[in-house]
C-alpha cells in the first residue's frame, strides 16, 4: 500500500525543512514564512521530480503542458 500524495508531501516537508530548524524555539509567524517560502520557491520551482516526465518540478511541469496545450 502506498503512501497519500499529502501525506508524502508533508514528510517531505519535515524531512527536508522543519527537522533541520529549532521550530519550538521560532514565532508561528517566521514558521509560517519559512514554510510558505519552502513551498513556492524550492518544492515548486527547483525540486527534481521523478514522477513528471524529465524531472520537472510542478510549476514548470504546469507551464510545459500549457504550452503543449496552446
Amino acid at each position: 500500500m502506498t503512501m497519500p500524495a499529502w501525506r508524502a508531501f508533508f514528510a517531505t516537508l519535515k524531512k527536508e525543512k522543519l527537522y533541520q530548524l529549532q521550530t519550538v524555539k521560532l514565532p508561528m509567524a517566521q514558521v509560517r514564512s519559512i514554510v510558505f517560502r519552502y513551498i513556492m520557491t524550492y518544492y515548486n520551482r527547483q525540486r527534481i521530480y521523478t514522477a513528471n516526465p524529465g524531472g520537472l518540478p510542478p510549476a514548470m511541469y504546469r507551464q510545459a503542458a500549457r504550452c503543449l496545450t496552446a
